[in-house]
Formats: structure tokens, sequence, C-alpha cells
């Protein structure tokens, strides 16, 4: 059975949130009813999860990401815009000044993302080489290495949260061993490796960057910065 994991951004406060991000979260809804009744897809194990978003947070306000992957990397001919939103202009009592996230498709401008495009994007994600990937990739085995340091532990963190959400079973093992992570060949910690070899090396990305790397999206790439923050203690 294919695991599907559809998760919804969006701004919220003291429970409410914008009329735009609203809509979206029904729509949401209706095209994971829809695809569960479609015989096509009756063994698709679909996981909703909603994360609401603080002020801080708005940019990403209204994001849907599909095994991790923004379902504007999964449809043709895509843009992301945005434009004045008063609904959420209201929420955050700043009248005029709030421009929310928009989906642009060809000549057509969606503020709030309609049934029809996000049952396109679940149906590219459930026919694409991200879904298939990880099926074969089921045993795979995943460790975070590094010295023990608050951004090695981040990383770790991020990515036990990271294997959850795409709805996988492995463990993520932590390894303090500094020698294994010279014996891979690299530097610089922490490390994220995908079956011993490193993917993610010395620092700490955020955690749609880590399901891309898992999943097999950003397959074959590691990437390095200039080490991590504990001082040079890795």
């Amino acid at each position: 059975m294919k695991k599907l994991t559809i998760e919804w951004k969006h701004f919220d406060k003291n429970g409410k949130t914008c009329v735009r991000c609203g809509q979206t979260g029904k729509n949401i809804h209706k095209s994971i009813n829809q695809i569960r009744q479609d015989s096509e897809f009756k063994d698709i194990d679909i996981k909703f999860i909603e994360t609401k978003l603080p002020q801080r947070r708005m940019n990403e306000s209204n994001q849907i990401l599909i095994n991790g992957v923004l379902i504007e990397k999964l449809l043709p001919n895509i843009t992301v815009g945005k434009n004045y939103c008063d609904s959420c202009s209201d929420l955050i009592n700043e009248p005029g000044n709030c421009n929310c996230r928009t989906i642009n498709q060809d000549q057509d401008i969606y503020e709030d993302i309609p049934v029809d495009l996000i049952k396109q994007a679940i149906k590219a994600s459930l026919n694409s080489n991200v879904i298939n990937i990880s099926n074969e990739r089921i045993n795979m085995n995943i460790q975070v290495l590094g010295s023990g340091c608050p951004t090695c532990k981040k990383l770790h963190e991020l990515t036990v949260k990271a294997v959850a959400e795409l709805g996988l079973k492995q463990e993520v093992e932590y390894n303090t061993d500094v020698s294994k992570i010279i014996e891979m060949g690299v530097m610089s910690s922490p490390v994220l490796a995908i079956d011993g070899k490193p993917a993610l090396v010395g620092f700490v990305p955020d955690i749609e960057k880590i399901k891309e790397v898992i999943s097999g999206a950003d397959k074959g790439a590691t990437l390095k910065s200039g080490g991590c923050s504990c001082g040079g203690n890795c």
C-alpha cells in the first residue's frame, strides 16, 4: 500500500484563519474524500496534517505539501505570487498591510487552492518517482551523526519528525562516534546519512529539504557549509 502525507500550513490566530486559507482547507478535505472514492487509488493510505502557523511565519500560509513536496513543484505551469488579503489584515489588526500567497497557473490566479489543482497534485505525486523511490527504500537506514552538540541534536529531531510525516516506520539512529563521520569522508557535522552515505553535511536545513532527501526527491545531493555551531568540537 502506498502512503501519502498531505500537509496544509496556514496562519492561525486564536483558532481563526483567513477566509482564503479556510476555503483551501475545505478543498483539501473534499479532494481527499474524492481520491479515496476513486477506484484507481483505493490502496492509498492518506495521512492529513494541519500545521498552524504564528504570525512570524505568515509567508508560508496556505502551502500544501504532498509527501514533503510543495504542490507547485508537482504541477505544470505553476508560479507562486501574492496579493492583498483583507481577511488576514483584519486578523492581525493591520488594515491594508497584508499580502498573502497565491498560486498562479497560466492566466489564472488562485487565492484559495481549488479542488481540481489539489487532486492533480495528489495524482502527480502518486505517479511520480518520489513515491516509487520511497517504497523501494522502505528498509533504508537513516542516521544522524555528530558530537552531541545542540545543532546535531536539532538535525536528529527534525529528521525524526520528517520520517514520521512521510509515513515511514524507520527509527533514526543518532551516532556521536566522530570516527564514523571521518570514515564517510566528510569533515563537517552534523551529517544526515542514508544507507551509510552522506546526504546532508554541515548544517541543519528546514524539514521540507530533509523530507525531499529522504523521499528521494533530492537524491544524490550532498549539501555542505562551513560546519556546525558547536565551536569546532564535532
